[in-house]
């Protein structure tokens, strides 16, 4: 190399450097920023994830075998698609989220809907490897096996519901590179779920963070919101949408209306430690130690008033005893006494969450929590299908240690196979609704 070129070299390494310093950009963790690098995907992602849609395939046949017939919220599911099939748009008004599984699952008519979930949970596995190496490029096959395999997600999606369905577009528009593509994933995922809205607004924050230049901070964010044109779209059409149907929830809102229900982002919080456990024990020492600090005691009481206050039961929640929050509630969470005594813990899972997600900016990480509060909170029904996506988001973008995950996913088969036990092989009968089998699940 000659000294001209080598001069040049130190000069653009210099001016470089200088940039950092001024930019935002300067983070040190700037390595584990998502989105700075396109998202990679191995061959092995492809064999796991095939070998995870078999798998759930056979566990499809299973139920149809034990449960042919459509099953609680599956009977209006179905009941729409099959519509469909025949040419009948009308709308259900007892459906309150929008139409894309129903169409998507056209082909499948007929006895067979629940199998698209199986080719979903393909494509899951693959976009989550992707998601997972924007993040952290190692434990990637384990820790996602970890999170495929989380009880709630695996038990309604051999069911024909939609949230793997919202769930893979969520994680698809995380882990695509381009923004034009990311947008139409995340506009699939709102004709999903309409809450996914809130996880198209995190990933244009990011992606505005991440190019943030505080030297010219006007000039730097109006390009990234120009450079986020199709989600600037995508925002005009969800409130086009809100303002013509006068409000988010579709058909009838009465079951939905939002209450402020604060105590959901600590039931997430308890959610995501009980099942990342092994990294809890891993973590306990420190943990213990972090939550003696003046700091986080002195959230506790925030923590207390807000459990106490904006705790909510609901009509469906009392009512129906084939649900896991049904006995929660029952047992636990309806003694004021008892819900107080669950502050500590609650506040050594945020200490863990945050732990575990200390490799990624601080402002991230807030917007996370944002995101997430605007997500479950509104939410009056205690619903753990609600926390699939925050957790999974949170779960890949982690760390953990292979030997850990490998426990935690044999830790996720047991709780599902105890549950999908219960849900085959021990219905019960309502004694208002004789001969008629009853189900235990989420």
């Amino acid at each position: 190399m000659n000294t001209v070129s080598l001069n040049e070299n130190i000069s653009y390494a210099r001016n470089m450097t200088e940039k950092l310093k001024d930019s935002r950009l300067k983070d040190k963790f700037i390595k584990h920023l998502p989105f700075l690098t396109r998202p990679v995907t191995h061959k092995e992602d492809w064999f796991f994830a095939c070998l995870f849609g078999a798998l759930h395939a056979l566990i499809v046949t299973l139920i149809y075998h034990h449960v042919p017939e459509p099953y609680m919220d599956e009977i209006f599911h179905i009941g729409q698609t099959r519509r469909y099939c025949e040419g009948n748009y009308t709308w259900d008004p007892m459906i309150t989220t929008p139409p894309a599984l129903y169409v998507l699952a056209v082909p499948f008519c007929n006895g067979y809907e629940r199998y698209v979930n199986s080719l979903l949970y393909i494509l899951l596995f693959v976009y989550a490897s992707r998601f997972r190496r924007m993040f952290l490029k190692d434990n990637v096959s384990s820790t996602v096996m970890a999170v495929v395999l989380l009880p709630v997600l695996l038990h309604s999606s051999v069911l024909f519901y939609t949230d793997l369905l919202s769930l893979v577009f969520v994680v698809a528009g995380f882990s695509i590179h381009s923004r034009f593509f990311a947008s139409i994933a995340f506009l699939l995922a709102c004709f999903t779920r309409q809450t996914n809205i809130v996880w198209a607004g995190l990933y244009a924050l990011v992606r505005i963070y991440h190019h943030f230049d505080s030297r010219s901070p006007v000039r730097s964010f109006l390009r990234s919101v120009f450079k986020l044109w199709s989600f600037v779209v995508l925002a005009l059409l969800f409130l086009a949408f809100v303002y013509i149907n006068k409000g988010i929830v579709l058909g009838d809102p009465s079951a939905h209306e939002p209450k402020l229900h604060f105590a959901q982002f600590f039931y997430f919080l308890l959610f995501c430690a009980l099942h990342a456990w092994p990294n809890v024990f891993r973590n306990l020492s420190g943990l213990l130690q972090e939550s003696m600090k003046p700091l986080a005691l002195l959230s506790l009481g925030v923590i207390v008033p807000v459990i106490n206050y904006f705790s909510f039961d609901h009509p469906y929640l009392l009512a129906d005893n084939r649900h896991v929050p049904f006995y929660l509630w029952r047992w636990w969470l309806s003694n004021p006494l008892k819900r107080i005594a669950l502050a500590p813990v609650y506040m050594i899972s945020f200490v863990f969450l945050q732990r575990l997600s200390s490799h990624i900016p601080l402002l991230v990480r807030v917007l996370f929590c944002l995101c997430t509060l605007a997500v479950v909170v509104p939410a009056h029904l205690i619903e753990p299908r609600y926390f699939i996506i925050p957790y999974t988001l949170w779960r890949l973008s982690a760390r953990s240690l292979k030997p850990l995950s490998v426990i935690e996913v044999l830790s996720q088969l047991f709780v599902f196979a105890s549950l999908l036990y219960l849900f085959i092989f021990k219905p019960f009968e309502w004694s208002h609704t004789p001969g008629v089998k009853q189900r235990f699940m989420w």
